[in-house]
Protein backbone atom coordinates (compact mmCIF):
# COMPACT_ATOMS: atom_id res chain seq x y z
CA UNK A 1 0.00 0.00 0.00
CA UNK A 2 3.01 2.41 0.32
CA UNK A 3 3.23 2.87 -3.32
CA UNK A 4 0.05 2.76 -3.90
CA UNK A 5 -1.96 6.11 -6.07
CA UNK A 6 -4.49 7.64 -3.70
CA UNK A 7 -7.89 8.83 -4.32
CA UNK A 8 -10.13 11.54 -3.58
CA UNK A 9 -13.02 10.15 -2.37
CA UNK A 10 -13.26 7.65 0.27
CA UNK A 11 -15.99 5.46 -1.93
CA UNK A 12 -17.38 5.67 -5.09
CA UNK A 13 -19.84 8.17 -6.45
CA UNK A 14 -23.03 5.73 -6.83
CA UNK A 15 -21.44 2.58 -5.37
CA UNK A 16 -24.02 -0.29 -4.97
CA UNK A 17 -22.26 -3.19 -2.69
CA UNK A 18 -24.50 -5.77 -2.48
CA UNK A 19 -25.16 -9.09 -0.42
CA UNK A 20 -26.01 -10.90 -3.33
CA UNK A 21 -22.50 -10.39 -4.79
CA UNK A 22 -21.24 -12.74 -7.04
CA UNK A 23 -17.06 -12.31 -6.67
CA UNK A 24 -14.67 -14.50 -4.85
CA UNK A 25 -15.23 -14.53 -1.04
CA UNK A 26 -12.23 -13.15 0.79
CA UNK A 27 -10.82 -14.14 4.23
CA UNK A 28 -13.58 -13.11 6.82
CA UNK A 29 -10.84 -12.60 9.61
CA UNK A 30 -9.00 -10.47 7.54
CA UNK A 31 -11.80 -8.77 6.29
CA UNK A 32 -12.54 -7.68 10.37
CA UNK A 33 -9.28 -6.64 11.01
CA UNK A 34 -9.69 -3.99 8.42
CA UNK A 35 -12.85 -2.75 8.86
CA UNK A 36 -12.28 -2.78 12.76
CA UNK A 37 -9.17 -0.88 12.25
CA UNK A 38 -11.15 1.44 10.30
CA UNK A 39 -13.90 2.24 12.22
CA UNK A 40 -11.40 3.09 14.99
CA UNK A 41 -9.54 5.77 12.87
CA UNK A 42 -13.24 7.36 12.19
CA UNK A 43 -12.78 8.79 15.88
CA UNK A 44 -10.56 11.39 14.19
CA UNK A 45 -11.96 10.79 10.72
CA UNK A 46 -15.35 11.62 9.89
CA UNK A 47 -15.07 11.69 6.42
CA UNK A 48 -14.66 8.26 6.31
CA UNK A 49 -18.02 7.26 8.66
CA UNK A 50 -20.19 6.33 5.75
CA UNK A 51 -17.42 4.68 3.98
CA UNK A 52 -17.12 2.48 7.21
CA UNK A 53 -20.77 2.14 7.49
CA UNK A 54 -21.13 0.39 4.29
CA UNK A 55 -18.66 -1.72 4.55
CA UNK A 56 -19.02 -2.94 8.10
CA UNK A 57 -22.35 -4.27 6.86
CA UNK A 58 -20.95 -7.43 5.20
CA UNK A 59 -18.30 -8.51 7.68
CA UNK A 60 -20.34 -11.92 7.85
CA UNK A 61 -19.41 -12.70 3.82
CA UNK A 62 -17.22 -10.48 2.59
CA UNK A 63 -16.42 -10.89 -0.64
CA UNK A 64 -13.55 -9.30 -3.28
CA UNK A 65 -15.35 -6.45 -4.36
CA UNK A 66 -16.16 -5.38 -0.49
CA UNK A 67 -12.50 -5.81 -0.15
CA UNK A 68 -11.59 -3.68 -2.80
CA UNK A 69 -13.72 -0.92 -1.69
CA UNK A 70 -11.96 -1.24 1.83
CA UNK A 71 -8.85 -0.87 0.08
CA UNK A 72 -10.12 2.47 -1.96
CA UNK A 73 -10.68 3.74 1.48
CA UNK A 74 -6.94 2.84 2.72
CA UNK A 75 -6.13 4.91 -0.46
CA UNK A 76 -7.64 7.83 0.54
CA UNK A 77 -6.73 8.01 3.61
CA UNK A 78 -2.85 7.63 2.16
CA UNK A 79 -3.86 10.90 0.29
CA UNK A 80 -5.89 12.60 2.77
CA UNK A 81 -3.30 11.52 6.10
CA UNK A 82 -2.75 15.07 7.14
CA UNK A 83 -6.84 15.70 7.22
CA UNK A 84 -8.28 15.63 11.33
CA UNK A 85 -10.14 16.96 13.64
CA UNK A 86 -8.46 20.89 14.88
CA UNK A 87 -10.38 22.16 17.30
CA UNK A 88 -9.57 26.21 17.78
CA UNK A 89 -11.88 27.39 20.66
CA UNK A 90 -14.57 29.12 19.85
CA UNK A 91 -18.57 30.28 19.87
CA UNK A 92 -19.73 29.57 16.50
CA UNK A 93 -21.87 26.50 16.38
CA UNK A 94 -23.06 25.24 12.87
CA UNK A 95 -24.78 22.12 11.92
CA UNK A 96 -25.32 20.20 8.46
CA UNK A 97 -27.59 17.24 7.70
CA UNK A 98 -28.31 14.76 4.61
CA UNK A 99 -29.73 12.00 3.53
CA UNK A 100 -30.24 9.86 0.51
CA UNK A 101 -33.56 8.39 -0.77
CA UNK A 102 -34.07 4.63 -0.94
CA UNK A 103 -30.02 4.32 -0.78
CA UNK A 104 -29.77 0.68 0.69
CA UNK A 105 -30.24 -2.09 -2.74
CA UNK A 106 -31.77 -4.87 -0.73
CA UNK A 107 -34.29 -3.59 1.51
CA UNK A 108 -34.43 0.29 0.58
CA UNK A 109 -34.05 1.97 3.43
CA UNK A 110 -32.25 5.53 3.29
CA UNK A 111 -29.55 6.63 5.30
CA UNK A 112 -29.27 9.96 7.20
CA UNK A 113 -26.22 12.05 8.58
CA UNK A 114 -25.42 14.82 10.42
CA UNK A 115 -22.69 16.98 11.77
CA UNK A 116 -22.13 19.65 14.39
CA UNK A 117 -19.30 22.17 14.41
CA UNK A 118 -17.60 23.70 16.91
CA UNK A 119 -15.76 26.41 14.74
CA UNK A 120 -13.68 23.88 12.28
CA UNK A 121 -13.33 21.26 14.50
CA UNK A 122 -16.41 18.64 14.44
CA UNK A 123 -17.96 17.79 17.87
CA UNK A 124 -21.00 15.45 16.65
CA UNK A 125 -21.39 13.22 13.66
CA UNK A 126 -23.46 10.01 12.86
CA UNK A 127 -24.58 8.51 9.59
CA UNK A 128 -26.92 6.15 9.97
CA UNK A 129 -29.48 3.88 8.09
CA UNK A 130 -33.27 4.88 9.25
CA UNK A 131 -35.38 2.16 10.79
CA UNK A 132 -38.46 2.66 8.28
CA UNK A 133 -38.69 2.52 4.60
CA UNK A 134 -39.46 6.18 3.50
CA UNK A 135 -42.61 6.07 0.78
CA UNK A 136 -40.93 9.55 -0.74
CA UNK A 137 -38.30 11.90 -0.33
CA UNK A 138 -40.87 14.77 -0.54
CA UNK A 139 -41.92 16.55 2.98
CA UNK A 140 -45.95 16.93 2.93
CA UNK A 141 -47.40 19.80 4.42
CA UNK A 142 -50.87 19.12 5.61
CA UNK A 143 -53.65 21.28 4.47
CA UNK A 144 -57.44 22.39 5.08
CA UNK A 145 -60.41 21.36 3.10
CA UNK A 146 -61.99 25.04 1.97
Amino acid sequence: MAECKSMVTPMEVDAKLSEDDTSPCVDEKEYRKLVGSLIFLCNTRPDISFAIGVLSRFSNKPRENHWKAGMRVLKYIKGTIRYGITYRGGDTLTGFCDSDWAGDIHNKKSVSGYCFMLDPGVISWISKKQPTVALSSTCFASCEAV
